[in-house]
């Protein structure tokens, strides 16, 4: 029977402070929690095939927030992996939907090794092999350690067998026919498959074929077992090519077809920021109540009475009613097969962008005014910032999307859909950012250069403007209580005031009245936006409360002074 996830998070599974575990015990955590969040949520092979709503409500969910390892092995597990396999499934592989199912029930788990360690973003020129052989079997090989896949947790753990959808440039004949993927075997669990040798701090285990060395940890956030995994002329049953052998005239075109799990992870993966808002919010939010300082009439007074607190978190607290707003509206026109394909993927862009810019911000500013407590990793919001960090990364790198996204306007590849609110501040400030880069790189003899030199700089600062105004409208045209919205645009304002002030549409002492009054119109709504927020069941930060520091406090170590046993004194 499945539970919610506001019931689950009060169990022994996410009570457990895991700050205070070994990095090999969290990591066995993580991937525990992640199994309880996917059976929970009863995700299917419908769901992730179709990208049904409750796949896109799974990535809001407050519990996502709670552990960043957990979300991340999760995404992989449904998006990535059982989304891409799915696809093959219902169409030319109905062999695989069996696997699916096990990878959906985490009898199996997944991973995606796309990215190269010497290539990034340049992932089409990927330098792994398949070589077809005459038997029918391919030969996956890895030429050099700078080719090994990057990123991937592909380390045995408990007990549970490993596959992967690995990527490799498919040669038939002598011939390269593009990057295709391949259904691998990694490992049962314990050992890692086909003859491999796995290498981390102190255990090493040498054999031939697959090679795997286990990275450092991420600093800050949840550890995941990142890793370098390569492989030495591991053969492959014809079965593992997910696909055909024929040779395309449209390979380039096929490989981002075969990669589209990722451009639907830049929205959803983009998408938690929305409940680490959220969290982040309501636990500043608290403890500023309960924090007390001397005021100037000598009084205890709480933090949250000053416009240095109440400032970030009410932005913090209008920037997630937004963010819901505009990922819904995302998610519709995400989901609209009528749109060219590329106009989606900008769409997802421009979502992702804003929603990890507004998050960062908020998290560090938060966090500051936490003073001391923020950056302790049990009142989470260090970790909050950085597991938003690595999702800017994940599944498209923001800077990289933005560069392409801007690039394809200026040549008007596509256009993205225009303002609802045409003549709204930020939608006049997306259109002059654009023209201002258009005037650039036509006036040029040389296009690429011009957009190098000038305008990829502020390529995301222009995807982020993009983004604010598709915020906004969405908010607006959604029915976002308008003291939010209002706290919304002038936070979106602040980002580049002095374009408003250069055109005359605001002074500085305007934005800063504007602020106030949006300020003045929602703090009194408090109690009530926290409420609504309904995230309370998911926040274990011991600073929240007096009981909750009490109760936190009894289970530290304790050390202290143990006098010493004066001896008798000798007659």
């Amino acid at each position: 029977m499945m539970i919610s996830t506001s019931q689950l998070c009060q169990s022994d599974l996410f009570k457990k402070r895991s700050e205070l575990l070994s990095r090999d015990a969290r990591v066995d955590l993580s991937y525990e929690r992640a199994k309880a969040i996917g059976l929970a949520l009863g995700i299917t092979l419908h769901d992730t095939l179709h990208l049904t709503q409750k796949f896109w409500d799974m990535h809001t969910d407050p519990i996502m927030g709670l552990d960043g390892a957990a979300s991340t092995l999760l995404t992989i597990q449904y998006n990535l992996v059982a989304g891409t396999l799915a696809q093959y499934a219902a169409t030319t592989r109905s062999d695989l939907v069996s696997l699916v199912e096990k990878i959906l029930r985490w009898d199996v788990i997944g991973q995606f090794c796309l990215t190269e360690l010497g290539r990034g973003l340049d992932i089409f020129r990927m330098k792994t092999s398949a070589t077809l052989l005459s038997t029918g079997e391919f030969d996956l090989h890895t030429p050099l350690p700078s080719d090994a896949k990057f990123m991937p947790p592909t380390v045995p753990v408990k007990g549970l067998p490993c596959v992967a959808i690995v990527f490799a440039q498919l040669y038939v004949d002598g011939e390269c026919r593009g990057p295709r993927p391949f259904l691998v075997n990694l490992n049962d669990g314990y050992d890692m498959c086909n003859g491999v040798t796995s290498m981390r701090v102190l255990l090493q285990i040498r054999s031939i074929n697959l090679k795997l060395i286990l990275l450092p940890p991420r600093g800050g956030s949840f550890p995941v077992n990142h890793a370098l995994t390569s492989f030495d002329h591991v053969r492959l049953p014809p079965s593992a090519l997910l696909g055909n052998l024929t040779k395309s005239n449209t390979i380039h075109r096929d490989f981002m077809s075969s990669i589209w799990r990722v451009a639907v992870g830049s929205l959803a993966l983009g998408s938690i920021a929305i409940p680490n808002l959220q969290l982040s919010s309501y636990i500043a939010a608290r403890y500023f109540q309960r924090r007390h300082v001397t005021s100037v009439y000598g009084h205890p007074s709480p933090i949250i009475s000053y416009r240095t607190q109440q400032l970030p978190l009410l932005h913090a607290i209008a920037q997630a009613s937004v963010l819901k707003a505009l990922y819904k509206w995302g998610v519709e026109r995400f989901m609209d097969k009528s749109l060219d394909v590329r106009v989606r993927h900008g769409i997802a862009a421009c979502c992702k962008a804003v929603m990890i810019q507004h998050a960062q911000v908020a998290n560090y500013a938060l966090s500051e005014r936490l003073g001391a407590q923020g950056l302790f990793e049990y009142n989470r919001l260090s970790n909050l910032y950085s597991e938003v960090r690595g999702i800017s990364i994940a599944e498209g790198d923001i800077l990289g999307l933005s560069m392409r996204l801007v690039a394809d306007t200026l040549a008007q590849t596509y256009k993205l859909p225009l303002s609802t609110h045409p003549d709204g501040p930020l939608a006049m400030h997306e259109i002059s950012l654009f023209d201002e880069a258009t005037e650039i790189v036509s006036s040029s003899s040389d296009f690429t250069q011009a957009f190098m030199q000038y305008v990829q700089p502020r390529c995301q600062q222009m995807v982020e403007s993009m983004g604010h105004r598709m915020a906004y409208d969405a908010a607006v045209d959604q029915g976002v209580s308008q003291c939010l919205v209002d706290l919304y645009i002038i936070n979106a304002i602040k980002t580049d005031a002095a374009w408003y002030v250069e055109r005359g549409m605001f002074t500085r002492k305007v934005i800063v009245h504007m602020e106030d009054a949006a300020l003045l119109a929602a703090l009194p709504r408090l109690e009530e936006l926290l409420t609504a927020m309904e995230v309370e069941p998911y926040v274990s930060s011991p600073i929240i409360s007096d009981k909750c520091w009490e109760e936190f406090r009894k289970t530290l170590p304790v050390y202290s002074f143990t006098q010493a046993e004066v001896p008798a004194a000798r007659l």
